[in-house]
């Protein structure tokens, strides 16, 4: 749409004009063109969809949550459930996907590497279906399974249950109540944390708006359950698996050592196999320059 201001030429100083379009939220004002005497184009441009939570606002929502809640448009859902399926985008984007989309979409998912959590594809294609989760006590209590994806995806029952945990809300009052924890019989720490649910789902729907709407501080939300929850929980997966967190030296293919260290003389050889075990031995079958 196109908006033409034209400001006429006065020595005295006018007040500030307001100019209001019905139905246009305008985002940001891009100047296409302007003419000596005065008259600008001027048009509205839409931010761009964000590709996570993070960067949500009531407006632009990014495509994977719009996707999952389409699932669900036919049915009432209280603020806690609708917190409680935020949560679970949330989860989605740090590489957690609920065990029967986890099963149904297997084939499709690719490997995440330690030092990340994010993938675009998968996160999409994880929202393709509605997870499973149960109701208890009157809708207070909402549960699911959870599988995380990494590199290391085994069918052996060890890796399985390291990479299961168990993702539980608890409706207080106003109050909802986070735990992550391992699925059983891991023994190992789980991760939990309180927030409000007014803080970030309004109460009421807005007239003509979409549910989106309501969605307020996505921003902080994001924050407090990825550094408290998950985060922490995949760091502990992994680490229990020995896969590397860090993009280190050490987290190299096997068969880049050579083709590094061969550039190394004797000397420096036996500095680097020093380090470690992993380091002494793909020094001992360099030959130096």
């Amino acid at each position: 749409m196109w908006l033409a201001l034209y400001t006429p030429p006065s020595t005295k100083p006018s007040a500030p004009t307001s100019i209001t379009a019905p139905n246009i939220i305008p985002r940001k004002l891009k100047i296409l063109s302007a003419s000596s005497g005065g008259r600008v184009a001027v048009s509205a441009e839409a931010d761009p969809i964000p590709l996570c939570l993070e960067y949500a606002t009531p407006e632009t929502i990014p495509k994977h949550v719009q996707q999952l809640f389409e699932h669900y448009q036919d049915t009432k859902q209280s603020n806690s459930e609708i917190l409680f399926l935020l949560i679970y985008a949330l989860a989605v984007e740090c590489g957690f996907v609920e065990e029967h989309v986890y099963r149904e979409k297997r084939h499709l998912l690719k490997p995440v590497p330690g030092i990340s959590c994010f993938h675009a594809g998968n996160v999409r294609i994880a929202t393709t279906i509605p997870p499973v989760y149960t109701h208890l006590h009157s809708d207070t209590v909402f549960s699911m399974q959870l599988r995380t994806v990494t590199e290391r995806q085994s069918a052996e029952d060890a890796v399985v249950a390291v990479l299961q945990s168990r993702l539980m809300v608890v409706e207080m009052g106003d109050m909802l109540m986070i735990t992550l924890s391992p699925a059983p019989p891991r023994s190992e720490r789980g991760y939990s944390v309180c927030l409000p649910i007014s803080r970030y789902v309004l109460n009421l729907q807005m007239k003509n708006k979409q549910l989106f709407s309501r969605f307020r501080k996505l921003d902080n939300l994001s924050f407090e359950l990825r550094e408290k929850i998950f985060y922490p929980m995949r760091v502990q997966q992994l680490t229990a698996l020995d896969v590397q967190l860090q993009p280190t030296l050490l987290g190299l293919p096997d068969e880049l050592y050579p083709k590094i260290l061969k550039y190394l003389d004797r000397k420096q050889l036996n500095v680097v196999a020093k380090v470690n075990r992993q380091l002494n031995s793909f020094s001992k079958d360099v030959k130096p320059k």
